[in-house]
């Protein structure tokens, strides 16, 4: 990590020194040029960089002093032009386009581009729909090329989440390994899993995202769409799925992989998915701290589900030993329903035959969900903690 960071620093020490001052020198430096350093910084900033990331809020506002001070007649060349919007698109500042603009030097074929990139900024987008629509993304440049492309799927995907989700393909495949593509992921992963519903697909992309960008500043928003839709789509009910989570979340940090996998176990509780639970409880605990409070909530969610297996004695012991004070509201009431069912179970038991696992997981999963709807009504009842 300390060798990239090394790399990215110098990276955008090249770039800031390129912009430093307003002198004879700056300004032969072209906005072509400015911009690669820019998106090659971007790049590193996907990687993980913490420097690049830092960094990145001074470099544009660097380069919005260089194309201000820049002569009109730069603008009037194409590949220059097309740099300012790429530029805007990276997180640039739009009054900067807008003056180009209101300078009257842009060429024509390019007016139609950068007015599009304008409007998609401001968040006028039936307007940006309208100028953006017509240009096919494979005509430009790669450097911008994917850039537009995912913003035309960014202003369909309310009206065609079906071509919305080809565009994300397109901008990843237009501009692999950088901002965009990371960028492009993580957005067709969500319209995927929320309005294609596409599980296999959904598991693809989460998967190459995870082994691609798991250091990105942006990969927590990402974990907490790709849990969402986990459960939406109801992966995280099948025992059988548990070994492609754990292959596809080894590069991610271990903070991320205990949350995910205390989330997985919990839900799986809830929905009466015992031997999911076991599973993802078991290897939250294994990232745990001893005595910490997620290790107290993989316990409780293993030891809840093992309640009504041939492991009951020692699940009924290990829920007992549990410090409720430890867990968030919602899981001290998940204990709480937990013991009761463990009861139940040993009442049943005693006064009659076993009741078949299927049974078992019903009548669990009610208990639970009774308990947590009674706790959801409660007045001034918040979670203290981690779902």
């Amino acid at each position: 990590m300390k060798a990239a960071q090394q790399i990215g620093a110098g990276l955008l020490a090249c770039a800031l020194t390129l912009t430093v001052s307003a002198g004879a020198e700056e300004a032969a430096i072209s906005p072509v040029q400015l911009v690669n350093n820019l998106q090659n910084a971007q790049g590193e900033v996907a990687q993980g960089d913490a420097a690049a990331y830092a960094a990145q809020a001074k470099l544009l506002r660097e380069i919005s002093e260089a194309f201000s001070a820049a002569k009109p007649e730069v603008w009037q060349q194409s590949r220059n032009a097309r740099a300012a919007v790429i530029y805007l698109l990276s997180g640039g500042q739009p009054r900067v386009v807008t003056r180009l603009l209101e300078g009257g030097n842009i060429p024509k074929d390019d007016e139609n581009l950068m007015r599009g990139a304008l409007a998609y900024e401001l968040g006028h987008e039936a307007e940006a729909r309208q100028l953006l629509g017509a240009i096919d993304p494979k005509s430009l440049e790669l450097t911008l090329a994917g850039q537009v492309a995912f913003v035309q799927s960014m202003l369909l995907t309310t009206i065609d989440a079906k071509k919305a989700v080809g565009l994300l393909d397109l901008a990843r495949l237009l501009s692999p390994g950088g901002l965009v593509e990371e960028a492009a992921l993580r957005r067709e992963i969500a319209l995927v899993g929320d309005i294609a519903r596409d599980p296999e697909k959904f598991m693809a992309l989460a998967a190459q995202y995870m082994n691609r960008y798991p250091k990105s500043p942006y990969a927590g928003n990402f974990l907490k769409g790709f849990t969402a839709a986990l459960l939406r789509l109801r992966l995280a009910e099948d025992v059988a799925n548990f070994p492609k989570f754990d292959s596809m979340t080894a590069n991610l940090g271990r903070d991320d992989r205990r949350s995910l996998f205390l989330t997985i176990a919990r839900a799986a509780l809830v929905s009466g998915k015992i031997a999911m639970a076991d599973v993802a409880a078991g290897k939250a605990l294994t990232l745990a701290a001893a005595d910490s409070a997620d290790a107290a909530r993989g316990r409780l969610y293993q030891a809840a589900g093992r309640a009504l297996t041939d492991q009951y004695e020692s699940a009924v012991a290990e829920l007992q030993a549990i410090d409720p004070k430890k867990l968030s509201k919602r899981d001290a009431a998940l204990l709480a329903a937990a013991r009761t069912v463990a009861l139940r179970v040993r009442e049943t038991t005693s006064a009659a035959p076993a009741a078949a696992p299927d049974q078992q997981d019903d009548s669990a999963s009610a208990t639970i969900h009774l308990a947590e709807a009674a706790l959801s009504k409660a007045p001034n009842v918040q979670s203290a903690g981690p779902p």
